[in-house]
């Protein structure tokens, strides 16, 4: 009996700008062919987004004139919005078609996989921040450090782009790397600890576990040079292990 075909039915987070490198780079270099086939894919669905727009010209009119300009807003912003989802559908469409095809060695992809943040790092406080807006209370990350909850979440948001997560697939332990302008309607990334997800990612290097903390980024970076009697110590708190990170292309509901 032939082995299912698993489907991605539903989109929980989309990189574009990655799929997009991704892509030109299979194509050795021929942006500009796929550029174009993005951009007439879009202006064919604005065109018929064009049209529907003309049969309710009369009736937005009339609305214009009675609410005002708030209207027109609405409605432009509508229509942007089916463009940019015509663009991002048309890239994870091509994506999906490289990554299963002649991309297929770059990709790895974790199935069922539950994702889950590493205690006291940026991810583990990027799902608490939203949160704790609601105190007035302070953490103390390191010595002489303290940061204000209720500011913190503004400040992850403007200072930080990717977030770490450990995950546990096929008996090894890895970092899961997010952008987390990526996620799709209405996800988060702490939603992702909930969810049974395929993720397609690509290798970039290794990581110690220890650096994943917020106080290892703020506190004292300098190697503490190692001994052979560090080496020996069994009771040593020196860590050498270091695991595999994978940026993180696109997740969602595999069946």
């Amino acid at each position: 009996m032939a082995k299912k075909v698993k489907k991605m039915i539903k989109i929980v987070y989309f990189d574009e700008g990655s799929a997009t490198d991704f892509i030109y780079i299979l194509e050795g270099g021929k942006s500009t062919d796929k550029k174009e086939h993005i951009v007439s894919k879009a202006t064919e669905i604005a065109v018929g987004a064009e049209a529907e727009a003309k049969k309710s010209a009369g009736i937005l009119s009339i609305i214009s004139a009675k609410v005002g300009a708030a209207a027109n807003a609405d409605f432009s912003r509508e229509g942007n919005t089916i463009i940019t989802k015509a663009i991002e559908n048309t890239i994870l469409t091509d994506y999906l078609d490289y990554a299963t095809k002649a991309g297929k060695s770059y990709i790895r992809i974790f199935s069922d996989c539950k994702p889950y943040p590493y205690p006291e790092s940026f991810a583990y406080f990027k799902m608490l921040t939203p949160y704790l807006k609601m105190t007035n209370g302070q953490i103390e990350v390191s010595d002489g450090l303290s940061l204000n909850l209720a500011l913190m979440d503004e400040a992850l948001d403007s200072g930080r782009g990717y977030y770490e997560l450990m995950a546990d697939c096929a008996e090894e332990t890895v970092v899961l790397r997010f952008n987390i302008k990526a996620f799709r309607n209405n996800y988060f990334i702490s939603d992702l600890v909930k969810m049974n997800l395929d993720y397609h990612a690509v290798e970039v290097g290794t990581v110690s576990i220890d650096s994943l903390t917020m106080q290892s980024e703020f506190g004292d970076k300098r190697e503490k040079e190692i001994s052979g009697f560090d080496l020996i110590d069994d009771d040593s708190s020196i860590s050498l292990d270091e695991i595999k990170v994978y940026d993180v292309i696109l997740a969602g509901v595999c069946r």
